[in-house]
C-alpha cells in the first residue's frame, strides 16, 4: 500500500514584539508641550498560510496595545511619536485590532502570478536579484522609498488592491493596483483609505542582463489623493477642505556589487521625477541618491558606507508651481532613523558603519549631516497617509525661518539574536539643531522581539 503524496502545505506563525521608547525632542516655547516621554508598546500577530499547486491563501490577524502615552507631548507639533500615537486615539492606552493580511494568490504558467485581496506592499522590492549583498542594499536604502508598509509602527499599513507579476530568469515586470489602509499612528487601523489610489508599474532586469554585477530596475509610481483632510502640508499657509492631489513619479535605479581584490565593493544610484498637481497648482520635483560602500568580508566583516541624497524644495509659496518632492506612502524609517525628519526639501550626506562580530550580533553607527533643499521651504516629517479624515495629512511641516542648516544627527543600533525565538534590538540617536530653537539633546529606542513559529 502506498501513501498519497499530499499536494498541499500549511503554516502557522505567531510573533510578538514588545518597544520602550524613550524621547527628548527639541525645546519647545514656554508656552508648548513637553518635550520629553517614555512609553512602551507591544505588538502580536498570528498568521495562517496554505499552499496548493496553483494556489496560495494567506491571513493574519494582529493585536496592538499601547501604555503611557504621553498626553502632552505636543505644541508646537509632534514632540516626538508618542504625541503621534496619542493625538490619533486621543487616549494613553491605544489599543487596535487589525487584519494586515487575506489575500490568494494564483501561480499560473510561465512565471505569471496574480495576488488580490489585502496584502503588504514595499517599493523597489517587487522583485529579488538573487545576489545576497544587492538585497541587502535594497533592503535598507532602496525598499519603501514611495510606498511601503509603515512596519516600524506598530500598527503598520496594507494595502487592498491586485497585484500581478511576470518572472523570468533575466527579468521581471510588476503592476499593481493598490489603495492602503488606515495605519501608522491611526489606532482605528484595516479601514480602507477611500481617497487615496496609487498605481505601481516596475521592470527590473537581473545583475548581468543590462550592466555587470548590478540589478536595473525602471518604475512609475501614482498616487491620488481626495481625502476629507483639512491639513496641507506645503509651505502656502493656505487652508484646505480636503486633499487634491495627484502625483506620478517615474525613473529609476542601480544596485550593484563586486568584488575587489580582497574586499567588496557596492554602488547604489537612485533618481526619481516628479510630475502633477496639487491643491490646483502644478507639480514638479525630483529626487536622487548615491552612495557606495566597501567591506571586508572576514572576521567582523567591517562595512562603511556613504553616500549623498537631494529631494527637491519649494522656493516660492507665492507662484503657481509646488516643488516639494513627494514621498507618497513610505516606510520612512528606513532612510530617517530618528524619524524626526522625512527625504522631503532635504540633502543629506552620511557615513555609515556595520560589523558583524558573530552570527548573533548586528551592530550599525552613522553619521549624517542634514540641510534644507530650499529655506523658503518647510522642515518635513512623517509616512504618508494614516486616517481617511480629520486634521492630520500624514506629514507634518514646520517652518525654517528661511535657514537650510537642519542638523547633525549621530546614531547607533545594534540586533542581538538571543535564541530561535528571541530577538532584541537596541537604538540610540541624538540630533544637535543649527539653530538654538530647534536643538534636540537627545532620542532613544530599544525594542525587544520575541517571535515563535509552529
Amino acid at each position: 500500500y502506498e501513501i498519497p503524496k499530499r499536494d498541499w502545505s500549511s503554516d502557522v506563525c505567531s510573533s510578538d514584539l514588545t518597544r520602550f521608547e524613550s524621547w527628548s525632542f527639541f525645546d519647545p516655547p514656554p508656552t508648548g508641550g513637553n518635550p520629553d516621554s517614555q512609553f512602551v508598546g507591544n505588538r502580536l500577530r498570528v498568521s495562517l498560510s496554505r499552499s496548493w499547486k496553483r494556489v496560495d491563501v494567506a491571513g493574519s490577524l494582529q493585536y496592538v496595545q499601547f501604555g503611557g502615552l504621553p498626553s502632552r507631548a505636543i505644541g508646537p507639533g509632534f514632540l516626538g511619536t508618542g504625541g503621534l500615537y496619542y493625538f490619533h486615539a486621543n487616549s494613553t492606552t491605544a489599543r487596535g485590532v487589525f487584519v494586515p493580511a487575506l489575500n490568494l494568490r494564483l501561480k499560473l504558467p510561465h512565471g505569471l502570478t496574480i495576488l488580490g485581496g489585502r496584502f503588504g506592499y514595499t517599493s523597489g522590492a517587487e522583485s529579488a536579484s538573487g545576489h545576497p549583498r544587492i538585497e541587502t542594499i535594497k533592503r535598507s536604502r532602496i525598499d519603501s522609498r514611495l510606498v511601503g508598509d509603515f512596519e516600524w509602527s506598530l500598527f503598520q499599513r496594507s494595502f487592498d488592491g491586485i497585484r500581478g507579476d511576470v518572472d523570468r530568469r533575466r527579468w521581471h515586470a510588476s503592476a499593481a493596483w493598490l489603495r492602503p489602509t488606515q495605519g501608522g499612528f491611526e489606532n482605528s487601523a484595516g479601514t480602507s483609505l477611500d481617497g487615496v489610489d496609487l498605481g505601481a508599474f516596475t521592470l527590473s532586469a537581473r545583475p548581468g542582463a543590462v550592466m555587470p554585477a548590478s540589478e536595473t530596475t525602471a518604475f512609475s509610481y501614482v498616487y491620488s489623493d481626495d481625502r476629507l483632510v483639512t491639513a496641507r502640508p506645503d509651505n502656502t499657509g493656505l487652508a484646505a477642505t480636503r486633499a487634491r492631489i495627484t502625483v506620478t513619479a517615474i525613473g529609476g535605479s542601480v544596485v550593484g556589487s563586486a568584488r575587489a581584490g580582497a574586499v567588496e565593493t557596492d554602488w547604489l544610484g537612485w533618481y526619481a521625477y516628479q510630475a502633477g498637481s496639487w491643491y490646483g497648482q502644478s507639480h514638479r520635483a525630483q529626487a536622487f541618491s548615491l552612495e557606495g560602500g566597501v567591506q571586508r568580508p572576514k572576521g567582523w566583516q567591517p562595512w562603511l558606507r556613504t553616500g549623498y541624497s537631494y529631494a527637491s524644495g519649494d522656493g516660492d509659496p507665492r507662484d503657481n508651481r509646488h516643488e516639494t518632492f513627494f514621498m507618497m506612502v513610505p516606510t520612512v524609517r528606513r532612510f530617517a532613523f530618528t524619524t524626526i525628519y522625512a527625504p522631503m526639501n532635504l540633502r543629506e550626506t552620511f557615513v555609515e558603519f556595520i560589523v558583524r562580530p558573530s552570527t548573533r550580533l548586528r551592530a550599525r553607527a552613522d553619521v549624517r549631516r542634514l540641510w534644507l533643499a530650499d529655506g523658503a521651504d518647510r522642515w518635513y516629517s512623517g509616512s504618508g497617509a494614516t486616517q481617511r479624515a480629520g486634521s492630520f495629512f500624514g506629514y507634518a511641516g514646520r517652518s525654517s525661518g528661511g535657514h537650510t542648516g537642519l542638523g547633525t544627527a549621530v546614531q547607533g543600533a545594534a540586533d542581538v539574536t538571543l535564541g530561535r525565538h528571541w530577538s532584541v534590538n537596541a537604538f540610540a540617536g541624538g540630533m544637535h539643531g543649527d539653530r538654538k530653537s530647534t536643538r534636540l539633546n537627545s532620542s532613544h529606542v530599544s525594542e525587544s522581539r520575541m517571535p515563535s513559529s509552529a
